[in-house]
């Protein structure tokens, strides 16, 4: 089979079936329709001559020459990186599109700034920035750069410390006016708590370091959400006692509209921030660009 560039194209669509698991989730991802993909994947298995995949009604599995024509899409995959690296780098400008993922409070209130500051110092570059509470494999959806909070597990993805988030009790004026005590962590278990809950992780469980020993307690309350900004706006409204990064607070303190709370404790569960990015041979210089650029800047966002 002669590589011709529909040929490279059907071989990174096929790469792309396969890293998301079905034709319909390869579709999404490259926002294409669903029989389109079908049959750009029926006309590369007609030139190859043999089926690539054995679907069922559930999953699709790579078949002996799938798996082998997976190798080779990967190297043409990586050899297009490689071309388009060297294009960028030889003209040594800071230009081209670069797609961003973070998580959506994080974006809303630190990154998105950021952006259009770095946007104002590099102008023939442009960002498509992806704000999704949610794990994103970088490599199957085409992602330059990507913040994340947390601790990262082993990957081949080059992780950079941005700092750390730091966390803080508090309640609104009115809600204290009629509140029970809170004098010590163990006070919380009268009072309203609000919480960050997903379908993945409920963050419910708020750690105090004080008195020379760590304090744990299990907070309840009428209101968790997925949002940490919608947990900012109930605490507004005088719904309960709050723990979150003091960075998402905005200026709601400094405004007196919420009120550190325990300030004699240190709240223990500030995650690490990074810029994370592939690893790759060649690195373009709009990624170094922007990786260096929130090197420089997120340490007056994120606390170190």
């Amino acid at each position: 089979m002669a590589l011709k560039n529909e040929n490279m194209q059907e071989l990174i669509l096929f790469s792309h079936i396969n890293r998301q698991g079905s034709l319909s989730a390869a579709a999404q991802l490259l926002g294409i329709s669903r029989s389109s993909v079908s049959k750009q994947l029926a006309a590369l298995e007609k030139k190859i001559g043999s089926r690539l995949f054995n679907r069922t009604t559930r999953k699709i599995m790579l078949t002996d020459v799938g798996r082998k024509v997976l190798q080779e899409a990967h190297n043409v995959e990586l050899a297009l990186q490689r071309i388009e690296h060297i294009s960028e780098d030889s003209r040594s400008v800071v230009a081209g599109a670069l797609k961003v993922s973070c998580p959506a409070a994080q974006g809303r209130i630190h990154i998105t700034p950021l952006m259009t500051e770095f946007l104002k110092r590099y102008p023939d570059v442009s960002i498509n920035l992806q704000l999704e509470d949610r794990f994103v494999d970088m490599v199957a959806e085409n992602i330059d750069v990507s913040i994340r909070v947390g601790y990262l597990p082993d990957s081949t993805l080059i992780a950079r410390k941005l700092g750390d988030v730091s966390w803080v009790l508090c309640a609104s004026p009115t809600y204290l006016e009629t509140a029970p005590p809170l004098k010590k962590p163990s006070d919380l278990l009268n009072h309203p708590c609000l919480y960050y809950r997903s379908t993945k992780v409920t963050m419910n469980t708020w750690s105090f370091i004080g008195n020379n020993r760590e304090e744990d307690v299990t907070v309840s309350g009428p209101f968790s959400v997925n949002d940490p900004g919608v947990l900012v706006s109930a605490a507004l409204d005088h719904i309960g006692v709050l723990l979150l990064d003091r960075g998402l607070l905005g200026n709601t303190i400094e405004e007196g509209k919420l009120v550190p709370l325990l300030e004699e404790y240190q709240a223990v569960g500030g995650l690490p921030t990074y810029v994370v990015y592939p690893e790759r041979e060649f690195i373009p210089a709009k990624t170094r660009a922007l990786v260096d650029f929130l090197l420089e800047k997120a340490p007056s966002t994120f606390h170190r």
